[in-house]
C-alpha cells in the first residue's frame, strides 16, 4: 500500500538529421508505509567553498544534516565530507550521531563523534567521544543539566573525561 505518490517527468532529446525529435514519459514514485512512519525530519546540505592557486572554485568542506523526529526521539547524523589529497572528491572524513530522547521528567542526549585517524587515513572512521547529557527539572521553575564526556584511552578504552553540571531557574 502506497500513502504518497509523486510523477517526476523525464525528457528525452534525440537530435537528428531533419530536425529535433522529443520524447517524454512520466515515472511514478510511490513512498511505503514505512517509509512514511520515520516520522518527520530530512536532510540539510551545507557545502563551503574557496579559490585554489589557479583561480578555480573548489569545494573545502560539505557537511551533511540529517534529521529523524518520532515519538519521543530525535535522531541526528552530522557527516562532514573534506577533498582528498588526490583528485577532486570528497571523503567523510567526521560523523557525528546524536539521539535525543524525552522521557517523563528528563531528556536525554547521547551523542558519539567518529573521526579519521590522521595518522592512517587509510582506516576506517573510530569513535573518539561518547557524551551523555540528561537535564531534569529541579523545583517547580529550574533544570539541572549533568554532561559526562568519554574520551578513549591509550588502550582503546572509554573512560571519564569530564563532567559538567548546571543549574538554571527562571
Amino acid at each position: 500500500m502506497c500513502d504518497q505518490t509523486s510523477i517526476v517527468p523525464l525528457t528525452r532529446r534525440f537530435i537528428r538529421r531533419g530536425g529535433v525529435v522529443i520524447v517524454w514519459c512520466s515515472i511514478v514514485l510511490a513512498a511505503t508505509t514505512a517509509m512514511a512512519q520515520q516520522g518527520a525530519g530530512g536532510i540539510t546540505e551545507t557545502v563551503t567553498t574557496g579559490r585554489d592557486l589557479n583561480g578555480r572554485e573548489v569545494v573545502s568542506e560539505k557537511v551533511v544534516t540529517r534529521r529523524a523526529l518520532a515519538k519521543d526521539e530525535e535522531r541526528v547524523v552530522i557527516e562532514t565530507y573534506v577533498p582528498l589529497i588526490y583528485g577532486d572528491r570528497l571523503e567523510l572524513n567526521r560523523r557525528v550521531r546524536r539521539v535525543t530522547t524525552v522521557l517523563q521528567d528528563e531528556t536525554q542526549t547521547v551523542e558519539e563523534t567518529e573521526e579519521r585517524n590522521p595518522g592512517s587515513p587509510s582506516e576506517p572512521l573510530r569513535v573518539v567521544e561518547r557524551s551523555l547529557t540528561t537535564v531534569r527539572r529541579n523545583g517547580s521553575d529550574g533544570y539541572v543539566s549533568v554532561r559526562h564526556v568519554f574520551h578513549r584511552d591509550s588502550n582503546g578504552r572509554f573512560v571519564p573525561f569530564l563532567t559538567q553540571t548546571e543549574r538554571t531557574s527562571r
